[in-house]
This record gives structure tokens, C-alpha cells and sequence, in this order.
């Protein structure tokens, strides 16, 4: 059972963590020369640190506090360089409270290198990071600052990718669907990652995968398809409605590129017995403006270390709120990532019915300098309820694979 903080258990709590910072006079000092609470507090020196298949930021006060967060992944050195001979002019010297400026700043003063992609992959992982160290300096987790908790888990769904046929075999396809099941989801989702520049495959590979995989975990977890934007409009419709009716697939994710929406639209409007996901690249309130608009896919899927950070998500998350669209974020990083999706689908009415998670195994090198980890059971991730997104990175781990940044 999640923790319940009261109020005078907060006081205290926040009492005792500003103090600890030198943020409030000691005891007898004279009232008038005492600062307020953790005023004056000011972001000194952003960190990096790259680790194979990942990119994660550190964020540090002149108070000694710090707060974590963490990139995509697509191109660690991109990101690297971006937030050092970019975006880092916007947040240093900053009052970590004004998260808002400080993203508004990252965003329009690199506006012109582009909106998507890199600068608000960048701009991720500075802002969870500023989530992070706002809840640490105040006690309270994340979600307790952006709105409350709607809920304390959510269903896990176990997702890996077989690279269009190319990456796993469909026997080793059905090995890691089982072992999901063996682990304890409910249910699992196949990534045929066929992409744009495999558009449309023949052979295609999918159904052979499908049926593997359907076969391996039978009636005891719910399977669906990720196509990763590899069919034109009409061929995802004729896949789509094969899944159905042959395997019973009820979700259908990104069918079609995400650089036409008119597409998804098409295939929204023909599968009237499954639902469509899209929006796993649109990274900003606008582009999932324009995809609702467009597209009308039934779920969005946009990803916290991708979309601009949990700024930017609950944005998002009010614009589909207005469209009656679920979310359902995508995820496939079971560290800092995970923590700041759970800390963002805690604080959403408009949550979808699971949350994305990848087979913790292939990212032992990554957890392993993971203070804590994630919390899965019963087929659920539990929303950390520690201050901050929840969990923390051993520095100590990471000698050598960092770049700093100082005021």
C-alpha cells in the first residue's frame, strides 16, 4: 500500500530536507534574517552521463540537492552535445522552481534547430530532472505536484521488437513472449519494427510472428501489434482487420508513417473492431494537436524522455483530455524513463488501460547503478511515492562516463 504523507508529517518532512540543504535558519536565529523556505535556490551545474543504450542528467543546485532524469536514446552523443552547447545556457543560474520559464526558454530559443526530435529528446531529460529535484527539495513526489494521484500502479504491458523478421527468429519471438507471461503480464505487445523504408514488406513477416507468439502465450495474456509505421493506409487496413478477425488483436499501433496523418486517419475510420495507437513521435503539444486533428487515432502513445519531458506531457495530456483521448505513453526503459511515465499517468485522468515495459533483462547494465528499481507485481508497476520521480542513480557507478556543466 502506498504511503499516506500527512500534513504534519509533511511539515516535517520538509522542514527536515530544507534544513539538511541550508535553506532555513537554525533555531534561535533572528526572524528577520532568516530566508524564506528555499528561496534563493539556484540551478549550479548540469552533469551528463552516457551508458550503452542510454543517456541520463544530473541536475544540481547551489543548495547541494540534485535531481535526475533521463533522454531518448536514439543517439546518446546528439543528445549529449545538444544539452551542452545548447540548452544549457537556458537553466543554469535558474530558480529550479521555475520549471515552466526554463522550459519555455529551452524550447524557443533552440526553436529554429527544430521543434521535434532532438531538442525535445534534450529538453526531457533536463526537465524530469528539474521534476525530480523540485520534489526532493519540497519532500513530495512528483505526482503530488502536478495535480494529485488518480492511481498508485497501472497494468504493465511486456513489449520487445523482432526488427521486421531480421532481429529475432518468430521461435525466439514466442520464447520472450512466454517468458513475459512466465514473469506475470497480462499482456504483451509485438513491435514488427518494419518501418517506412521496409514499406509495405512482401513477404511480410507479421502474420507468422503473430501466430508464433499468439500460439506461445495462448489465452493467458492479451497480445497486441506495434507495426512501427511500416504500411501504407490501404495495407494496414487489410492487416488490421486479419488480426482481428484470425487472432482477436483489439490494439493496433503506429499502422502508418507518423508523416501523414491523413493515412491514419483512413485506417481509423475502416477498423471499426480494434483500436488504433499513434503518437509515439509527435513530441509536442502542437504535433499531437495536429495528429488529433488529422489523424484521429483512438489512443495516444507519446513518451516522457522523448516529448519535451512531464512539462510538456501534461500539456499534451490536456489537449487529449479535450479530445477524449486516452493516453497510453511509450516506454521502453525500465529506469528513469519508467519512473517519470509512472509519475505522469499518476497525475492524468485521461490514463490508458496499461503502461509499456520492456524484459528487465536485457538492461541488468543499466539498473545495475539504479539506487532503487521499479516496483513490479501482480502483473502492475507501482508509482514510486518517494520525493521526486521515485528512484535515484549511483553516481558512484558512473566515474568516467560524465560531462559537467557550471555556472
Amino acid at each position: 500500500m502506498a504511503r499516506v504523507l500527512h500534513r504534519r508529517d509533511f511539515l516535517k518532512s520538509a522542514a527536515t530536507t530544507a534544513a539538511a540543504a541550508g535553506l532555513v535558519a537554525p533555531l534561535g536565529a533572528h526572524s528577520a534574517a532568516a530566508p524564506t523556505a528555499l528561496s534563493g535556490v539556484k540551478i549550479s551545474e548540469v552533469k551528463t552521463f552516457l551508458m550503452p543504450g542510454a543517456i541520463f542528467v544530473k541536475v544540481t543546485t547551489d543548495s547541494g540537492l540534485s535531481g535526475w532524469g533521463e533522454c531518448a536514446e536514439d543517439n546518446t552523443a546528439v543528445m549529449e552535445t545538444f544539452i551542452h552547447n545548447g540548452i544549457k545556457r537556458q537553466v543554469l543560474g535558474s530558480d529550479p522552481f521555475d520549471i515552466e520559464p526554463i522550459w519555455d526558454r529551452m524550447f524557443y530559443r533552440n526553436h529554429d534547430l527544430g521543434p521535434g526530435g532532438s531538442l525535445a529528446n534534450a529538453i526531457a531529460g533536463v526537465d524530469i530532472a528539474l521534476w525530480d529535484l523540485k520534489g526532493k527539495l519540497l519532500g513530495l513526489p512528483a505526482h503530488k505536484l502536478m495535480g494529485g494521484r488518480y492511481r498508485d500502479r497501472i497494468l504493465a504491458y511486456g513489449s520487445f521488437g523482432v526488427g521486421a523478421g531480421k532481429k529475432l527468429t518468430t521461435k525466439e519471438a514466442a520464447r520472450q513472449a512466454a517468458k513475459f507471461v512466465k514473469d506475470g503480464f497480462r499482456v504483451v505487445k509485438l513491435r514488427m519494427q518494419i518501418r517506412e523504408y521496409r514499406l509495405n514488406p512482401d513477404p511480410d513477416p507479421t502474420f507468422d510472428y503473430v501466430k508464433a507468439v499468439k500460439k506461445a502465450i495462448g489465452d493467458d495474456a492479451e497480445l497486441f501489434v506495434d507495426i512501427n509505421n511500416g504500411y501504407s493506409a490501404g495495407r494496414a487496413v487489410q492487416v488490421g482487420k486479419r488480426l482481428y478477425e484470425e487472432y482477436g488483436i483489439r490494439f493496433f499501433e503506429e499502422p502508418c508513417s507518423d508523416q501523414n496523418h491523413a493515412e491514419t486517419r483512413h485506417v481509423v475510420n475502416e477498423l471499426q473492431d480494434s483500436l488504433v495507437i499513434a503518437g509515439e513521435k509527435e513530441y509536442t503539444r502542437w504535433q499531437i494537436k495536429d495528429l488529433i486533428t488529422e489523424g484521429n487515432p483512438d489512443i495516444l502513445n507519446p513518451d516522457p524522455i522523448k516529448a519535451g519531458g512531464l512539462t510538456e506531457m501534461k500539456k499534451i495530456a490536456a489537449i487529449a483530455q479535450a479530445f477524449t483521448k486516452p493516453i497510453v505513453c511509450h516506454n521502453t526503459r525500465p529506469t528513469l524513463s519508467t519512473a517519470a511515465a509512472l509519475q505522469f499517468v499518476a497525475s492524468i485522468s485521461n490514463c490508458g488501460p496499461f503502461l509499456e515495459f520492456p524484459d528487465v533483462d536485457h538492461y541488468r547494465h543499466l539498473l545495475a547503478v539504479m539506487q532503487e528499481n521499479i516496483v513490479f507485481s501482480d502483473g502492475h508497476l507501482l508509482v514510486p511515492d518517494s520525493p521526486g520521480i521515485g528512484i535515484n542513480v549511483d553516481e558512484g557507478k558512473l566515474t568516467g562516463a560524465s560531462t559537467s556543466i557550471q555556472a
